[in-house]
């Protein structure tokens, strides 16, 4: 399955960036920008790896749920159409929490 997207705020930028995201074999394969490769189910390291140099805030359970809907594309219990939305509630869900972070003078998280 090809050709996902992952879109998802990003205070620092002030916009909504896109990581594109590939279901493969073993896990993902994510690119964006300067960081790209694959992945396990769960999205280690890469999905990691943008976030934290986006200085992304995620919710702790954003790995589990990137590696229950890598199962059931796996395991063809969903197609392109629907696994697409699916990440994309995923994406949403960070987004939430990137912007509910406290914004303190002098702060940045």
């Amino acid at each position: 399955m090809e050709n996902l997207e992952f879109s998802v705020y990003n205070t620092r930028r002030e916009s909504t960036i896109t990581y594109r995201v590939n279901k493969t074999d073993n896990g993902w394969h994510v690119s964006h920008i300067a960081i790209n490769g694959d992945c396990k189910p769960d999205g280690s390291p890469f999905f990691y790896s943008n976030f934290d140099q986006d200085f992304i805030t995620y919710p702790s359970a954003f790995g589990d749920s990137l590696e229950h809907l890598w199962g059931k594309i796996n395991n063809e219990e969903i197609d392109v159409k629907e696994a697409q939305v699916k990440l994309q509630e995923l994406a949403d869900w960070v987004s939430i929490c990137e912007k509910s972070q406290p914004k303190w003078e002098g702060w940045n998280l």
